[in-house]
């Protein structure tokens, strides 16, 4: 069998802060059968009645998407109809009748992101941001804490050295110590402000204990 074509959109559009593991499992599974073809009566028992196996969202996780969903007036979904309903209140599938009056479920294209179709408020669309941002330079994050972690916490450096070793863009460095900076993770020494930091400027960066424990990793 092909493999189930899946919009990348669902990932680059971050879809997946709102879509519970079941939701999320149950939009494949449209997938399915809009490539199989299935419609009708045997398309809505494959759909209603497939078990989808828990692998993730357990424990915080599921709190934190209970959170998610409850700042939107949704609920966590209880059973399969409630997903299919959650995915229609975010316009991500359609359900149609063809030509006899078959049922046909369908993903909606083009994918909408999540800014154009849910009611979110300031705090939540800038929550998104921050997350598009660490999506956006995760390989920076997981090099720069990674060396800072491996220096104890502690290192004297200039934006040239990490680039040496991270091998990354300088802009992309700047702006990603500018990040922890703001978030409280780190503290920096230097003469000038991170973002106006040059190549051979000398910083001093230093983990903050309880900030990057909360936000980021638990220092043994």
């Amino acid at each position: 069998m092909n493999a189930i074509k899946i919009p990348r959109q669902i990932q680059d559009y971050l879809w997946f802060r709102y879509l519970p593991e079941t939701t999320y499992k149950t939009y494949v599974m449209v997938g399915y059968l809009q490539q199989q073809k299935l419609k009708g009566e045997e398309a809505s028992k494959k759909l209603l009645t497939t078990d989808f196996e828990i692998e993730t969202e357990v424990g915080p996780m599921r709190e934190q998407k209970e959170i998610a969903l409850n700042k939107l007036g949704q609920k966590y979904p209880e059973n399969r109809m409630e997903d299919i309903k959650i995915l229609l209140d975010y316009r991500l599938i359609n359900v149609a009748k063809d030509q006899n009056e078959n049922l046909i479920y369908l993903h909606n294209t083009p994918l909408p992101r999540p800014e154009e179709v849910l009611n979110l408020d300031e705090e939540e669309k800038e929550i998104l941001e921050k997350i598009k941002f660490e999506y956006k330079h995760q390989n920076v994050f997981n090099q720069l804490l990674t060396l800072l972690l491996n220096s104890n916490g502690n290192m004297l450096t200039t934006l040239d050295n990490i680039h040496s070793v991270i091998k990354v863009k300088h802009s992309d460095i700047k702006e990603v110590i500018n990040y922890l900076i703001e978030e409280g993770s780190i503290k920096i020494k230097s003469d000038k402000e991170a973002m106006q930091l040059r190549k051979n400027d000398k910083l001093y960066l230093s983990i903050v204990k309880e900030v990057f424990e909360e936000k980021r990793f638990v220092i043994s």
